[in-house]
């Protein structure tokens, strides 16, 4: 009884967080198609406009892709 009592409990208490939504960085320049997971990447540094930080998943809402350049470093790890 008391393993049922604390399997429910870690279950209610999981069931109810908030995931983490991961926080990502763009130019908002028209044609700026890609997004960045550091403010520090060499593609930001191209940027004439603002750089904003936005949710990884509304830059891909509005078709951004990850930057080429952090994704071979993502594939070399």
């Amino acid at each position: 009884m008391k393993y049922l009592l604390l399997i429910f409990g870690v279950c209610a208490l999981t069931a109810f967080q908030e995931k983490k939504e991961e926080n990502v960085f763009i130019c908002k320049s028209v044609a700026s198609e890609r997004y960045h997971l550091k403010k520090t990447c060499r593609g930001l540094s191209t940027c004439k406009t603002e750089i904003k930080t936005i949710v990884r998943k509304k830059a891909e809402s509005y078709g951004r892709t990850l930057c080429k350049i952090e994704a071979k470093q993502l594939q070399g790890k």
